[in-house]
């Protein structure tokens, strides 16, 4: 005798009956009156309107909290800094040389030099001072540089610092991303919780009536054992799911930079219905994707930044020209003749060409290294553009996939409510069993997993897409 078979016996028997003694002739048992089937679906729905809360944790509010505390957004923070004192630094290059020096000089005594001076004028000593005092200042410009080097220098600094800016951006994206990921795949952990502790109580109830049964010998133990085992079974899947919502929950928590004693609570009803984009063509999702990505922007910037850097590397292979001014203020002048024991002023300025070998073949080996720099990094956008064509093609096609999924997930859906009322309606009026009830309830709730999950995979797949095609970027 099956399961089912034998709780219909039991429901159509009269409970009198089975408490007399098997020898004495029942009496004629009365009309029993039809059961109430109650609506445990109404009680999960408010289990999980109860789990969607007022003024709780969205996605957005996630990734705006998790820009705050990433280690990778404030690493960028910190490459900014770099490149601005770089920049910094490069037009500081502009700023002529100048130089001042203040020196005291003891010199050896040495004896006068006399000098005879012709047609018997007698004798003329030129006298050798021991103290010397210099007051001296220097200025240099580097007028080639003016032209070949410093703008490009700079304009490749300033390019750098904009690099370290637009990639700090796109760390705060990536934190943005990671945590809306992380937001829901916490939020699919507690509803799956939720469904279990459903499901293990459904089990529980069919238990309670299996054991029944099996006191008055209507049922074997065979069956009684299978039913126990589901809910050991189903016990189980509610202790790892717990678990896995822990693990969900602390994943998120060092995400946002959530204190332990915060308690989270959803505040983003995953139930309501988001709109998809149209579907567009690969190639033009791509043009978006390059046009508006940050990550392209980077690469580009970066590789117009050696390029400069190139530009000014080349001045190295050219006769460099500087002009150059100095100013003396000397006690003696040893420009002063004859020299006297007191401060005199004089100055110098000039210009030159110079060109040494070794700077122009470290010029062109640097050339070389940056050539290289430049390849690479032309390299890496090739292998992004690759990258994000794929990226687009698979957020797309979840995208697809996870709105036929919630199609597919909401006639499922309609048929399995639809279902659950007959049963509930034939067991009202003895016309099925309460183990046909549980089986529709449980068909039901499977459907409601369905159709949750669904609407959960749909969000996660836009976000991707929007992520992938740089739409958070704007």
């Amino acid at each position: 005798m099956t399961l089912r078979s034998t709780l219909a016996l039991l429901l159509i028997a009269s409970a009198p009956a089975l408490a007399q003694p098997a020898k004495t002739p029942p009496p004629a048992p009365a009309k029993a009156p039809a059961p109430t089937a109650p609506d445990d679906m109404q009680a999960f729905d408010k289990e999980l309107d109860a789990l969607f809360t007022q003024g709780g944790l969205t996605s957005d509010q996630a990734a705006a909290a998790a820009v705050k505390v990433s280690p990778s957004v404030q690493r960028s923070v910190a490459e900014i800094e770099v490149a601005i004192a770089q920049a910094e630094a490069a037009e500081l290059s502009r700023v002529p040389q100048v130089s001042a020096k203040a020196a005291y000089t003891r010199l050896s005594p040495i004896d006068p030099f006399i000098l005879t001076l012709p047609g018997g004028g007698g004798e003329f000593a030129i006298q050798s001072f021991e103290n010397v005092y210099t007051v001296q200042g220097q200025v240099g410009i580097a007028v080639s540089d003016y032209f070949l080097r410093y703008p490009k220098l700079i304009d490749a600094a300033r390019l750098a610092a904009q690099v370290s800016k637009i990639s700090r951006h796109s760390s705060e994206l990536n934190a943005g991303q990671e945590a809306r990921s992380a937001y829901y795949e916490w939020v699919r952990a507690k509803l799956q919780v939720l469904i279990a502790e459903r499901q293990l109580a459904q089990v529980q109830t069919t238990l309670k009536q299996v054991r029944a049964l099996a006191e008055v010998q209507r049922l074997s133990r065979a069956d009684l054992m299978r039913v126990e085992s589901n809910e050991a079974q189903a016990d189980q899947a509610v202790i790892q799911l717990r678990h896995l919502a822990s693990l969900r929950e602390e994943q998120l928590r060092l995400i946002i930079g959530a204190p332990d004693g915060q308690a989270l609570t959803v505040g983003e009803d995953i139930r309501t219905v988001v709109a998809a984009p149209d579907s567009a063509q690969l190639d033009a999702l791509m043009e978006t994707a390059k046009k508006q990505r940050l990550d392209f922007r980077v690469l580009d910037t970066g590789i117009a930044a050696k390029e400069k850097q190139r530009a000014a590397e080349k001045a190295g292979l050219y006769p460099r020209l500087s002009a150059f001014g100095a100013a003396e203020y000397t006690n003696p002048n040893q420009r002063v003749f004859p020299q006297e024991e007191k401060f005199s002023f004089t100055w110098s300025v000039g210009a030159q060409v110079t060109w040494a070998l070794n700077d122009a073949l470290i010029s062109n080996t640097t050339d070389k290294r940056l050539r290289g720099e430049t390849n690479e990094l032309r390299a890496d956008r090739a292998t992004l553009e690759r990258g994000t064509r794929i990226q687009v093609l698979a957020a797309q096609q979840a995208v697809e996939i996870a709105q036929a999924a919630l199609s597919t997930s909401q006639k499922g859906l309609a048929a399995a409510e639809e279902g659950y009322r007959v049963r509930r309606e034939l067991l009202n009026a003895e016309r099925a069993t309460a183990v046909e009830l549980v089986d529709a309830e449980t068909d039901l709730t499977r459907a409601r997993i369905a159709s949750l999950n669904a609407k959960v995979d749909l969000r996660v797949a836009l976000t991707e897409l929007s992520h992938a095609l740089g739409n958070d970027a704007k």
